[in-house]
């Protein structure tokens, strides 16, 4: 048991090319696909005539021969492009699956492989085995045992009887494709990240204009609501260069929170009027 509980199996997604032309086709053609050892999940897309088979340890080829004999059309297997942004990455994912014997009449070989057919039709069963000589049908998967029964009955109207339940745990490892980092963008936003905003002092230019201070959003200057960077005195009694308190300065970080109307030769150290930025 020890060596079961840690078997590991591969997940696959296969994709086939197939011609649908009714919805019947299309039913008929997704049960062919389920009807097959370890196939989970199929996905039948009629108008790209593309069918989507997700399932573990199946034989992708043996699977296409078997849907183009039953339904006596021709299945291609699309063989996916390479890509060279794309990276391989491995999940892994424990499952616990039950082994559930059920005793059931069968009369013939044709009757064996048609019981067997319609187990694999089920979505929760992956494997299905038949014994003629023993009467009895072997599933593998997460169905409950009594939900086994009662769909073997309403399929077939047969009465099945469990036999024997096991329970195992499997390692499903599925290969997904991840897009690769671009390591020039990657820097550059880490770059981003680290720049820290430049620390301005309130310009004392009298066309310095005050886009984003709360007196301005507001509604403007003078009134009830002044700007302690207006231009010489604005109703407020507040005069040039009046400087704002830490207090005011903290939570300004965007830089549009000082702006200057005039041109850059008023950026100087030697201009009374000039911008002082550290």
């Amino acid at each position: 048991m020890g060596a079961e509980k840690d078997k590991k199996v591969e997940v696959k997604t296969a994709v086939y090319k197939v011609h649908v032309h009714c919805g019947q086709c299309a039913r008929d053609i997704q049960t062919q696909f389920t009807e097959f050892q370890g196939v989970e999940e199929v996905k039948v897309d009629a108008g790209a005539g593309k069918v989507t088979v997700k399932g573990f340890a199946f034989d992708v080829e043996k699977l296409r021969a078997k849907v183009e004999k039953g339904c006596r059309k021709k299945v291609e297997l699309v063989v996916p492009a390479k890509k060279d942004d794309v990276v391989i990455e491995v999940k892994t994912k424990k499952e616990e699956l039950k082994v559930i014997t059920v005793k059931v009449p069968l009369h013939c070989p044709d009757c064996a492989v048609r019981v067997k057919e319609i187990l694999l039709e089920h979505k929760s069963i992956y494997e299905a085995k038949t014994d003629l000589g023993k009467n009895t049908c072997t599933v593998e998967g997460t169905i409950d045992e009594k939900k086994l029964v009662e769909y073997i009955y309403q399929r077939t109207r047969k009465t099945g009887i469990v036999d024997k339940i096991e329970k195992k745990v499997i390692v499903k490892e599925e290969k997904v494709e991840v897009k690769k980092k671009d390591e020039k963008k990657e820097a550059v936003k880490e770059k981003v990240k680290e720049v820290v905003a430049p620390y301005f002092i309130p310009c004392t230019h009298p066309r310095f204009v005050d886009y984003s201070h709360p007196c301005h959003r507001r509604g403007g200057y003078g009134g009830d609501c002044c700007s302690p960077c207006g231009g010489g005195y604005d109703g407020c009694g507040y005069p040039y260069g009046v400087s704002y308190t830490h207090s005011e300065l903290t939570g300004y970080h965007d830089t549009a929170f000082l702006h200057c109307t005039h041109p850059n030769e008023f950026i100087s150290e030697e201009n009374p009027y000039a911008c002082s930025v550290m």
